[in-house]
């Protein structure tokens, strides 16, 4: 049974939702978590980052939802709604919503676009979790054995990290030259073994 819960926090005003998941996900007071993002100079998401990483949260960078069946076990969503943006945390199937309260399925109108993959401390224990590993990921295993070898002894978050941590990579060239990294970096952890 995972160690890692979450207790609901609603937001505090209209446009503090990114505050409320703060909140949730490092298990602090809402107010605590208002005086952090407003001391945090950038844009939101950037304010989101530090914060974060203050209370020691790691993270991969949003990306694309594709299909919500493929979201990982914790994550901030962001929600399109026609007037604005929301954020919302999404942890094990169930939907951490500061605006509209605690839901098993997403029902308010707003289209969920995006997430940030979150890593804490207890919420991979006793859990299978199956990773899509992308073709061109799979050539690169198929040519490094090795490094494949290393790469399923890995945990999960450190799994994702390498194979989502560089999904921002559009440009291929740019991207297999990261693949490739990533077999030599994989490989001297096999090695040092």
């Amino acid at each position: 049974m995972s160690k890692f819960t979450i207790a609901y926090v609603p937001q505090p005003d209209f446009s503090a939702c990114d505050e409320a998941c703060l909140a949730m996900i490092a298990q602090i007071p809402i107010e605590e978590a208002v005086s952090v993002m407003k001391g945090m100079r950038g844009s939101g998401t950037s304010h989101f980052y530090k914060a974060l990483k203050k209370y020691k949260i790691d993270y991969i960078s949003w990306r694309s939802v594709v299909d919500i069946k493929d979201l990982p076990p914790l994550c901030v969503l962001l929600v399109k709604f026609p007037a604005y943006h929301h954020s919302v945390i999404y942890y094990n199937g169930t939907y951490y919503d500061p605006e509209f309260g605690v839901l098993e399925s997403y029902t308010p109108e707003g289209k969920i676009t995006h997430y940030m993959e979150l890593f804490k401390d207890g919420i991979y224990e006793d859990k299978q979790i199956e990773l899509k590993i992308p073709n061109d990921f799979n050539e690169a295993f198929e040519l490094n054995q090795e490094a494949y070898e290393v790469f399923n002894r890995l945990p999960y978050p450190q799994k994702s990290k390498y194979i989502n941590g560089i999904s921002h990579y559009k440009n291929p060239v740019v991207r297999k030259k990261y693949i490739e990294k990533i077999m030599t970096i994989l490989k001297r952890q096999g090695d040092s073994i």
